[in-house]
């Protein structure tokens, strides 16, 4: 009785030693996937508010509103503006970069992906919207 009772505890605790960094690591993919949303959904948003603008300057003040209105949060801890290209090359597109920072509620330090800090960058473009057309 004493022996299946003290491997019953073995079993558990290898098992917790197993399940337990498999649970943490699937939060931790959950905040990055989070992170990276939220990051292409600004960079888009901030394409779509810069293409209705009809020049770089104005493009690029109307991504950085969109960028500063964003609050951060647990996971997502900072949104930047990267670079903003207006009618480069007379295309007719904004292209507007992204940086974003998330944490990583438990980070496992001899994993490089689960590290704090972690930076996601993403690109959007759009068609502008507000050119004078050519005569």
């Amino acid at each position: 009785m004493k022996r299946k009772r003290g491997a019953s505890l073995v079993e558990v605790t290898v098992g917790l030693f197993i399940i337990i960094p498999m649970f943490l690591a699937i939060i931790d993919l959950s905040a990055i996937v989070v992170g990276q949303i939220v990051n292409d959904a600004m960079a888009k948003r901030a394409a779509r508010a810069a293409a209705h603008q009809e020049n770089a300057g104005a493009a690029t003040t109307a991504a950085q509103n969109v960028v500063s209105a964003y609050l951060p949060n647990g996971i997502v801890t900072s949104i930047a503006i990267e670079k903003v290209d207006f009618d480069k090359d007379k295309s007719g597109k904004v292209v507007v970069e992204t940086k974003t920072i998330i944490n990583i509620p438990a980070p496992i330090q001899i994993v490089s992906i689960f590290q704090n800090g972690r930076a996601m960058h993403a690109r959007a473009t759009e068609p502008i919207v507000m050119l004078t057309a050519n005569p």
